[in-house]
């Protein structure tokens, strides 16, 4: 639920602090004060998700800006174009060096979250028990995760596959604007007049500024903003108040055949769904929501005990959290280690609440979230829920709890929402093969009405953190098979 905040050191950071919350001198004159814009409309409402050519262009684009995010922008892609931002017009030359694409890319097997296009799935009963895996890790890789060992092949220099980027000089640089956008969800009342309003920011990289969500509008609020940031920097966009947002229990999953997801978990916390299984230093483990658990705390299912949790991004009290050093942060995320010589399969339930139904699952999605993709959940609660499409990208959302999900991705639906019981769960499409493509880790809810259930024509919102985010922030991989 978090977007998330990159820098390449702490100093850096502490500079941006005080870049932030700088002040102009004793005795100077200040100039007026423009307030931040408004505006009401979704500017990704309608986008589509780009073509696998230009998500591995744009990926490129990404790990350069990310080498320098003080003066890279957020790069993006535009009408079928990838548009590249940098603070400095010295740069501009090596902004707009092309991208070689490798002679053997093809489109990958993503999935889709048209089931009524895909097998049927199996009953647990009829599935083998896992077999033991003779890779190393644990688990067998997928073409997806066989990237954190190797990146993909350099392009020949006879490779006709060329994506040349427009360049875009830009005043706020990557590291600057996600800044803002993490602190401004934190902000008190006290410090930002009517920041209780305040409900998600995110980077618009297109127009160079953060979008910050919120209920009203306030000419104090927006004044305020502009102190802080810059008048320029800052827009706000009105929404709906969609009433409290939560985090979001099939029932009695047992190891016998390997523990699912998408199966009913308890902690100390509460009620939740498993995500998927993992693999890392020859362990067997499961992953979910990290509020969901506590670090060094127990997981079970309703009959049985899973394991210990050993990694988690994010913190009970505060939201999503640093862990291990790194600079990023990675959503709502749970390392389980299963206990004694408990394991785990590469699958998930699908269906309804009550379903003992399951699908495979073959791999990751081959690149991040994007606008526009569609996608489906499996939530113990309310069982498989397809129709979703991803409305906004490394989104900051602040949750009624006031615990803030950092580096999420959010995606809406009409009808039926998830609700209480549902976080954790996998979030997913499902190839022709009838095998899961994992996409994510569901996090919490927002809109379907007061109860949050929703009916035939209400709007849903749903968070989830990106399955790439706890394959970077943990040790291991993905199971698959």
């Amino acid at each position: 639920m978090r977007p998330a905040l990159i820098r390449r050191s702490l100093l850096a950071s502490c500079a941006l602090a005080v870049a932030l919350t700088a002040v102009a001198a004793p005795g100077a004159a200040a100039d007026p004060v423009t307030p931040v814009p408004v505006f009401t409309e979704d500017p990704y409402a309608n986008v589509t998700a780009p073509d696998y050519r230009l998500s591995y262009a744009l990926r490129e684009a990404e790990t350069r800006a990310l080498a320098n995010p003080d003066v890279y922008g957020q790069p993006y892609v535009s009408s079928g174009t990838l548009v590249t931002a940098v603070t400095s017009a010295d740069l501009e030359s090596e902004a707009g060096r092309p991208v070689s694409l490798p002679p053997q890319l093809t489109p990958p097997d993503d999935g889709t979250a048209d089931l009524s296009a895909v097998p049927p799935p199996e009953d647990k009963d009829a599935v083998a028990p896992p077999a033991e895996p003779s890779s190393v890790g644990g688990s067998p890789v997928s073409a997806a995760s066989k990237e954190k060992a190797a990146s993909p092949a350099s392009a020949s220099a006879t490779n006709p596959w060329i994506i040349y980027p427009k360049v875009h000089i830009v005043k706020y640089s990557w590291n600057r604007l996600n800044a803002i956008k993490d602190e401004v969800v934190t902000l008190t009342p006290d410090v930002l007049p009517d920041s209780g309003k305040i409900l998600n920011a995110l980077v618009q990289p297109e127009l160079d500024r953060v979008i910050v969500e919120a209920t009203a509008a306030s000419d104090a609020l927006r004044l305020g903003l502009a102190v802080r940031y810059g008048s320029d920097a800052v827009a706000i966009r009105l929404v709906d108040d969609p009433g409290l947002s939560q985090f979001d229990a099939r029932q009695n999953d047992t190891s016998n055949g390997g523990f699912y997801g998408g199966a009913r978990i308890r902690t100390s916390v509460g009620t939740c769904t498993s995500a998927f299984s993992w693999r890392y230093d020859g362990y067997k483990a499961m992953i979910t929501a990290g509020h969901c658990t506590t670090s060094g705390g127990t997981v079970s299912t309703p009959v049985e005990t899973m394991g210990t949790v050993v990694k988690d991004t994010w913190s009970n009290s505060k939201g999503t959290v640093l862990i291990d050093g790194q600079s990023a942060y990675h959503g709502d995320a749970s390392l389980i280690k299963l206990s004694g010589s408990k394991t785990s399969a590469a699958r998930i339930y699908v269906g309804s609440s009550t379903s003992t139904s399951s699908r495979a699952v073959g791999a990751m999605w081959s690149r991040r979230a994007g606008s526009g993709d569609q996608y489906c959940t499996g939530g113990a609660t309310t069982g498989e829920m397809c129709g979703w499409k991803v409305n906004a990208i490394r989104i900051n959302h602040k949750y009624s709890d006031g615990t803030v999900i950092k580096n999420a991705v959010r995606g809406i639906k009409q009808g039926q929402c998830t609700i209480g019981g549902d976080s954790g769960g996998p979030v997913y499409t499902v190839t022709s093969a009838g095998k899961v493509v994992a996409k994510g880790i569901h996090s919490g809810t927002g809109g379907g009405g007061s109860d949050h259930w929703g009916g035939a024509f209400d709007p849903c919102i749903e968070y989830f953190t990106d399955i790439w985010d706890p394959y970077t922030a943990f040790p291991g991989i993905l199971a698959t098979s």
